[in-house]
């Protein structure tokens, strides 16, 4: 049965952005449902006329508003995570979220995805604007228009007969209502139908037995009809058995959500590949490799109810003094340069484990993590590496003291955050927030970072890493102020294999002080455990 998420996982991320229509997809919608309408200067946007800036606090509309100015809005600002009053999505100070114009989204979604396009604002313009958008594109065969008004869906037929088009309820809050019986049949004179918008309480009475427009809708579909069914919307507080009520309806094409967590469990059931809580002090050493970012003996791995990556004090001088003598300062320098070129800085400690193992094809992988402390120049992440896990450390030497890598032959990048690309990993970044990281080719140079999301003082949470074919998305959730999944960053990554192998590290280094930054910040000590390891994987 097919996923209609309805502004993408709205419920997850911000509605009508790029993070909340990709992540839907990710996670196994088919199809993106959502209204559009027009700027100022002639561009079509996600989401509606009056919507849309609502989403920002803005009382404009977005007709009077250019895109340029659309765009200053900051589209999270409303953004209510379920069940977490307390939520912020981007915390003070970072970017906000911006809203993108709809042919810049098209192209940067999946070719596979089939848009249900609904047009309350605008009349004949904007079903010409939006039907441009995929003409330019030769993507027709994937747009379907929908409105209230009859005209409309003509319209769309007159501009391009292999346009979709779909009748729906009035404009509403929410994902929306279906028509009554008398304008399905009005619309059905004009000619046939591809779908038909309608919540499951519009075709479903309370005692289960089909409404007038259920039974209108049953008899009328066919080729000469409604060709396709019905697209069914959610409740507004949609229970658990809703989507299997809709989804075994004779007329339903696809089921409608505004979060595919919720559907994800009844229409897009996945296989449990790994449940691990790492209880008691024994690696699995078949399933699980530990090692090193580098070699210096500031960290330790080990397993105790949970896999540690201990990470102890510098002992060095975090602020050493500038020579006076002009040759002892050029060798100063030339340390520094030499431990950029090799990457082996005697403050960067850390490492972690692998899952030895590798995930082919789509999955979602999730771990709890906790940090002794959440502060600059320290971070731990989960993510899918092309790299498979380097040689296994035992945590303890044969004299039973700690073991801690002292040659190169100790560490592997596998085992860096951020180390080697390319990657897609979910993580805690610093004291700042929540956050997705990728990189693309084959140089830590060329690493990229999605703005923080979320609290970063919150020390416990879990991390979660999806994947469908080359696109991703990261999550958090924690029991402090995010108490539902909420989506941090998506990404496309074609860089990555088939096949990958999942890493879970942390690590702590020398920053420089953005307020002077001739000094540094305090060098961290820091205690990461990871515990609750769960990986499901999923059939294309």
């Amino acid at each position: 049965m097919r996923i209609a998420a309805i502004g993408g996982n709205a419920l997850h991320a911000p509605p009508h952005t790029r993070t909340a229509l990709t992540s839907a997809y990710v996670q196994g919608a088919d199809v993106l449902v959502f209204d559009v309408a027009v700027t100022a200067d002639g561009r079509v946007v996600p989401g509606s006329d009056r919507g849309l800036p609502r989403q920002a606090g803005s009382t404009a509309t977005v007709g009077e508003l250019t895109l340029t100015r659309l765009r200053a809005l900051d589209l999270s600002t409303a953004f209510a995570l379920r069940d977490s009053p307390h939520f912020r999505y981007r915390p003070p100070g970072h970017a906000p979220v911006r809203v993108e114009a709809l042919d810049d989204l098209v192209d940067a979604l999946p070719d596979d995805l089939t848009y249900v396009l609904r047009v309350s604002s605008g009349g004949p313009d904007a079903v010409a604007a939006a039907l441009e958008v995929f003409t330019r594109r030769a993507a027709t065969a994937r747009l379907v228009i929908a409105a209230a008004d009859p005209e409309l869906l003509r319209h769309a037929r007159r501009l391009d007969p292999d346009t979709g088009t779909a009748l729906t309820g009035p404009p509403a809050d929410g994902p929306g209502t279906g028509p009554t019986p008398d304008r399905l049949d009005a619309a059905l004179k004009d000619g046939a139908l591809d779908l038909v918008l309608a919540g499951l309480d519009d075709l479903t009475g309370p005692d289960g037995r089909p409404t007038e427009l259920g039974r209108r809708l049953s008899a009328a579909k066919g080729p000469d009809g409604v060709r396709l069914g019905a697209l069914v919307l959610p409740r507004a507080a949609p229970a658990r058995n809703d989507y299997v009520l809709a989804a075994v309806q004779s007329y339903t094409w696809a089921v409608g959500t505004e979060s595919t967590f919720d559907t994800g469990e009844t229409l897009r059931p996945g296989t449990r590949r790994l449940d691990e809580t790492f209880a008691g002090t024994h690696v699995d050493t078949r399933r699980f490799a530990l090692g090193y970012a580098k070699a210096n003996p500031y960290c330790h791995v080990f397993q105790d109810d949970g896999i540690h990556i201990r990470i102890t004090p510098y002992r060095g001088d975090v602020q050493p003094p500038v020579p006076a003598d002009p040759i002892e300062r050029r060798l100063v320098e030339l340390e520094e340069r030499t431990w950029d070129a090799l990457g082996d800085w005697p403050f960067y400690s850390g490492g972690g484990f692998g899952v030895l193992h590798g995930l082919r094809g789509d999955f979602a992988a999730e771990v709890r993590v906790e940090s002794a402390v959440a502060a600059q120049a320290t971070m731990c992440e989960m993510a899918a590496v092309n790299a498979d896990p380097g040689t296994h450390h035992p945590p303890f030497n044969d004299d039973g003291t700690p073991f801690v890598p002292r040659s190169f032959r100790d560490k592997d990048a596998f085992y860096d955050p951020h180390g080697a690309p390319p990657f897609v990993g979910a993580e805690h970044d610093e004291d700042d927030g929540y956050r997705i990281n990728w990189n693309l080719g084959t140089l830590y140079d060329t690493n990229q970072y999605g703005p923080p999301v979320g609290d970063g003082r919150v020390l416990a949470a879990r991390l979660r890493l999806e994947r469908r074919g080359p696109y991703f998305a990261a999550y958090t959730r924690n029991d402090a102020d995010a108490h539902d999944w909420v989506c941090v960053g998506t990404v496309r990554n074609d860089s990555m294999n088939e096949t990958v192998h999942l890493r879970c590290s942390g690590k702590r280094w020398r920053q420089e002080d953005a307020a002077d930054p001739t000094r540094f910040v305090p060098i961290q000590a820091n205690e990461f455990v990871f515990r609750d390891l769960r990986i499901t994987g999923y059939f294309r």
